[in-house]
């Protein structure tokens, strides 16, 4: 039986993790580059590489902060992080952010097992005469959402968090078919785990305890389903308010300075304007397996069903309610996208089988009826990820570099010669807050806020010159202040001066000097004494 089992279905999930394992290394090679000390070297996306820092510095001693004496939070994942940590303090530099890409490709393989499971447990009764067939779809579907791939592969917390929130909902489906009571606390522990991967997933744990509620009520038993349900939620509770008060004692505060930076000073009808003009484009993008998914929700309702779909609801209004996000490859929709799949599956099925219950199936068709639903479901899922990934496509075929990794380029080859012409008391003044700050150990000033709480505190930028993806300001990039960063803090060299409605060109003119070193330009504090200017190529 087991032979049979792994000759059928399961040698196929092989060969597509085989194929994915492939893609993944593919990608991780393509985002890689050789810079200008001829090394390749590796860099994630610019916000999980302040991540990195965090990590590289909490590894090494220096505590769980950017800029080592500065406690500030500028992080919203901590179990990335300290995933990361463990990375920094085994690997060096580089290869810590490659063991990061490849854990990717591992979360990537898991979420498409979990996705594989949890539409067994959805149709397990309905639709069992195409177990096989949705064995397969859902594990290589699972696999081909481009975005979540990308983040995952890119080293933010996207990946990690899916894992957590679908393994919370699997065993949660199973706790209320099977009222084991260890599946609820799996269930809890995932949710704790997500909380631990990023605080806003709270939004999902509660919607998965009131269908505990939902989906268990029974008067005569009731004051024991709550019972049951006290122990968990407990757990969860305490995981909470546990890292609510790291957050406070070691911070100073219980929020993260993201938190400030993107939710604060931002008029609400604005900041909703902005977020629905973001969610309009993502929809505009996955119409085709969100339509299915309704039509998959409305027909044979079940509360399982239901609960997939409030997810997808929650995390399209979470969202808009945010007011939108810096880049439109939808990382906070993409942990849904596999439950959307499912219900878009559980849609196409139903069609199949009432295409072939016609007529026409009565006479030759008939012996064929069974292959005819089996093509036509797979055929239009396939579809639906080929229309939701068309945008994708150039770069998940690799025809151009994945995105932004151009810019990781010149941001760690401006690290390369920092690191050779800058002292160990030079600061670094940037806008991209990643690879530069992770790959100079300089004390950094973050022109954007991330980690700087007195840029989080400012008001936003609400003029329009912050601007992009239907958005008129843009949360986390909107509060600057050069005349502060720059003028009062006078960083050893400089990224940039102008941002926003923020030009200090004329200034900089008489306080920075433009000096090439190894054909990279560079703005460097005039006569500063952490420069080594005897440096015989710095012209």
């Amino acid at each position: 039986m087991i032979i049979k089992r792994w000759n059928g279905s399961s040698f196929l999930i092989f060969l597509i993790s085989i194929a994915f394992i492939l893609w993944g290394g593919a990608f991780i090679y393509k985002s890689s580059f050789i810079t200008i000390d001829n090394n390749r070297s590796f860099s994630l996306f610019d916000d999980a590489m302040i991540s990195m820092r965090y990590a590289w510095n909490f590894s090494h001693g220096n505590g769980l902060v950017w800029n080592p004496g500065e406690r500030v939070q500028g992080y919203t994942n901590l179990l990335m992080t300290l995933l990361m940590s463990f990375a920094t303090l085994i690997f060096s530099k580089s290869i810590a952010v490659l063991f990061i890409q490849i854990t990717g490709i591992v979360f990537m393989l898991i979420i498409a097992a979990l996705t594989m499971q949890i539409a067994g447990e959805i149709f397990y009764k309905e639709h069992s005469e195409f177990h096989t067939l949705l064995r397969i779809l859902s594990f290589l579907c699972g696999l081909t959402y481009y975005p979540l791939a990308y983040w995952s592969l890119m080293g933010m917390e996207t990946g990690m968090l899916t894992m957590f929130l679908l393994g919370g909902v699997l065993m949660a489906i199973k706790y209320v078919r099977s009222k084991d009571q260890k599946l609820l606390w799996i269930s809890a522990m995932s949710f704790g785990l997500a909380f631990l991967t990023r605080n806003d997933s709270v939004i999902f744990a509660i919607l998965v305890w009131i269908y505990f509620l939902w989906a268990t009520f029974e008067p005569d038993k009731n004051n024991g389903r709550l019972l049951q349900l006290a122990a968990p939620s407990g757990f969860y509770l305490l995981v909470v308010i546990g890292q609510l008060m790291f957050q406070y004692f070691y911070y100073g505060q219980m929020l993260p300075n993201t938190y400030l930076l993107k939710l604060t000073g931002m008029p609400f009808a604005l900041r909703i304007q902005g977020g629905l003009g973001f969610v309009f484009l993502f929809l505009k993008e996955t119409a085709f397996i969100l339509t299915l998914a309704t039509i998959g929700m409305v027909i044979h309702f079940r509360k399982e069903k239901f609960l997939l779909f409030s997810f997808i609801l929650t995390a399209l209004s979470y969202q808009a309610y945010v007011g939108g996000d810096p880049w439109n490859y939808w990382r906070m929709m993409a942990p849904v996208i596999p439950l959307v799949i499912i219900l878009a599956m559980d849609a196409l099925i139903t069609i199949a089988n009432g295409l072939t219950r016609r007529n026409s199936f009565r006479s030759g068709l008939a012996p064929h009826r069974a292959a005819i639903r089996n093509s036509f479901v797979a055929a239009s899922i396939l579809t639906g990820m080929l229309i939701t990934n068309w945008r994708f496509l150039p770069e998940a075929l690799f025809q151009v570099n994945p995105y932004q990794s151009i810019r990781n380029l010149e941001n760690v080859n401006i690290a390369i010669v920092l690191n050779e012409i800058l002292r160990s008391d030079a600061t670094v003044g940037v806008f991209w807050a990643g690879s530069i700050p992770y790959y100079t150990d300089k004390k950094t000033v973050d022109f954007l806020g991330k980690s700087d709480p007195y840029i989080a505190h400012l008001p936003p930028d609400i003029s329009g010159s912050i601007s992009w993806w239907g958005m008129q300001s843009v949360p986390g990039h909107n509060k600057y202040d050069l005349n502060y960063s720059i003028v009062s803090l006078k960083p050893t060299y400089v990224q940039g001066f102008i941002y926003g409605s923020q030009d200090l060109s004329q200034w900089a003119a008489e306080n920075y000097v433009k000096i090439i070193h190894r054909r990279i330009p560079l703005f460097l504090l005039t006569d500063a004494g952490g420069i080594l200017w005897s440096r015989k190529n710095i012209r």
